[in-house]
């Protein structure tokens, strides 16, 4: 079985399905999951934008793909639609820019819920544990940070309380204590999710949050991977110069798990740039793809 895993997309939908679709030819392979690790960037509509995703999206037109996927037109649903006869749904979890609310009012009792019409992208909630492509795969979104966008209390509670080794995988959008550091030089990530993976060890963990590849680090049995962010702006605060242009797909965003072989791969394949631009044709791309 093979998973992929995709690092922040921050509203960059149609990028991830088009990039999910390339892999799974470039590689000629199949895919048998598809899992997001949060800051999809679901949002119901731009005036639920939170300041920073509405500042990124004044020079990146595309981070604005997720409201297009909410109500498709004919083009951009033949595209989804196209990509979904390749790939299986996405799953994802919670990050810190997402609107919580709206989520929560779509699932019901439901602890997976699709969050468009065409059903391209699967919410999961948070301490969820989802049998995928064979795998136990644990779910805890949201971040290490006060108030409303801290791990939710009783999803980190149950797994802190659960079995170790009964998670084969865990997900979570924060990443381990000291996994790096930032501009300024302070160190990243959360004491407690190393205290829960310490006590948890799934045989895999991966996250995201901080924007770049960092792993694997050891945790016990447990293997620890961080993705970078799918499609970096076009400029940001820290570059004089324009950092994504074209607005692709980087090296380090996605990545392989073969569950037979139990490798992980971070994916840098120079086709990654083929999926660029800011108002992607993902019919035109997974039509190209197809006949590659």
């Amino acid at each position: 079985m093979k998973i992929a895993f995709f690092g922040d997309v921050h509203g960059y939908v149609l990028h991830a399905l088009g990039a999910a679709v390339m892999l799974r030819h470039r590689r000629g392979i199949k895919l048998d999951a598809l899992i997001q690790v949060g800051d999809l960037g679901a949002f119901p509509s731009p005036e639920r934008w939170d300041e920073p995703s509405r500042r990124f999206a004044a020079d990146s037109p595309a981070q604005g793909d997720f409201f297009r996927l909410l109500d498709p037109a004919p083009r951009l649903a033949e595209g989804v639609r196209l990509a979904l006869e390749e790939v299986p749904a996405f799953l994802f979890v919670s990050g810190n820019h997402e609107d919580h609310d709206w989520l929560a009012t779509l699932h019901g009792e439901a602890a997976v819920t699709p969050v468009d019409p065409l059903g391209a992208y699967r919410h999961v909630a948070c301490g969820q544990v989802v049998d995928v492509a064979g795998q136990r795969v644990g779910f805890l979104g949201l971040a290490d940070m006060p108030g409303r966008l801290d791990f939710d209390p009783d999803a980190y509670a149950q797994f802190r309380a659960a079995v170790p080794g009964s998670v084969d995988i865990l997900i979570t959008h924060d990443g381990p204590h000291g996994m790096s550091r930032n501009v300024h030089g302070v160190t990243q990530g959360s004491a407690k999710l190393t205290a829960l993976i310490e006590h948890l060890q799934p045989r895999l963990h991966v996250s995201g949050h901080y924007h770049h590849e960092s792993g694997p680090r050891q945790y016990g049995r447990t293997r620890s991977y961080a993705l970078a962010q799918l499609v970096p702006p076009k400029i940001t605060r820290w570059s004089p110069e324009p950092v994504n242009p074209g607005q692709s797909v980087a090296a380090g965003g996605v990545a392989l798990l073969d569950t037979d072989t139990d490798t992980f791969e971070y994916i840098g394949d120079p086709w990654l740039a083929e999926v660029s631009g800011d108002d992607l044709d993902l019919a035109a791309l997974v039509t190209a793809a197809r006949a590659s």
